[in-house]
């Protein structure tokens, strides 16, 4: 089936969140299209995550997810990336049981999330970290199956500042398009934060040693289908996460299902080495390379809640 990405490549009209004040249309309106711009990289790098998703929403039961304890990676695993994933029917929460939100999340929707990997020399701003080594530059889109538009979004830049081994310093902030002392916009483009869960939680996976990337290339006889009913149009290959072998030992080590994710899982950092000056890598290649983290089981703390700035 067509990805969010392909519908919203081939045109789709987007709709602006109900969130962004009539004074700043405009300045949405140009936004969207910058960004629209970026999405038609045709080597933009496409992560489907409906089972990260899953195990997310329904995997665990934990409600609450912090940046710094269940995303302990956070390194951007390509310099601009999508990711995406089906609209979950059911939320397992140990704090509010089973919710049924397809009332208000639609069956065959999507979510859509852009990354942009900004480096600290690279980024121009107040209250950027020094210790940063990445701006993790993100915006959502989402696919609510209305009528006259593939998906809301974007939804304005949001932005977390990541250190050289993966952690998210400080709080994140947002540059959002909503009037500032409209507390009820101000709180949405808060709840905007949580979208990225998923996300966040199969970049951190994406370090991990007992996870797998696979390539989907796209099946010809579709492809040619689809050309011929959105003529200039293409479906786009993805990438997939096999996760199976972590969930597995978040089951046998860290007794998942018992304790939560947050206290089953611990992610070892890895880190970048390097190779850039001198003899490189195997005496020949001059580059950083990521050395990859391990799962072990761990009982996990707690991390203090964090604050969202909204910038407007």
């Amino acid at each position: 089936m067509p990805r969010l990405i392909d519908d919203i490549r081939r045109g789709g009209r987007l709709g602006m969140p109900i969130f962004v004040a009539p004074d700043k249309e405009t300045a949405w309106s140009e936004y969207a299209r910058r960004s629209f711009g970026l999405l038609e990289n045709p080597r933009l790098p496409v992560l489907v995550i409906d089972n990260v998703a899953e195990y997310l929403y329904n995997g665990t039961d934990q409600e609450y997810w912090s940046l710094e304890r269940d995303f302990p990676n956070l390194a951007p695993p390509f310099p601009m990336f999508w990711c995406e994933h089906r609209l979950v029917r059911m939320i397992h929460s140990k704090t509010h049981g089973d919710t049924d939100v397809s009332g208000w999340l639609p069956q065959g929707g999507r979510a859509g999330m852009f990354f942009v990997a900004v480096a600290r020399e690279d980024a121009q701003g107040e209250g950027i970290p020094e210790n940063a080594r990445w701006l993790l530059w993100c915006d959502l889109y989402v696919d609510y199956h209305k009528r006259d538009v593939v998906a809301d979004g974007p939804h304005g830049s949001t932005f977390v500042a990541i250190d050289a081994e993966g952690r998210a310093i400080g709080n994140p902030w947002m540059q959002a398009y909503c009037a500032p002392d409209d507390e009820f916009s101000v709180n949405m483009m808060k709840n905007v934060m949580t979208w990225f869960n998923p996300a966040f939680l199969a970049i951190s996976f994406l370090h991990c040693k007992n996870v797998q990337m696979v390539d989907h290339a796209v099946d010809p006889k579709l492809a040619k289908r689809y050309r011929e009913r959105h003529p200039g149009a293409a479906l786009t290959p993805h990438k997939t996460l096999i996760i199976e072998p972590l969930k597995a030992i978040l089951r046998s080590e860290g007794r998942a299902h018992e304790h939560g994710l947050a206290k089953a899982m611990h992610i070892c950092r890895g880190h970048f080495k390097d190779y850039r000056e001198g003899r490189g890598l195997f005496g020949k290649y001059h580059q950083l390379v990521w050395q990859p983290s391990l799962v072990r089981g761990t009982k996990g703390k707690a991390a203090p809640a964090r604050e969202i700035e909204v910038r407007v």
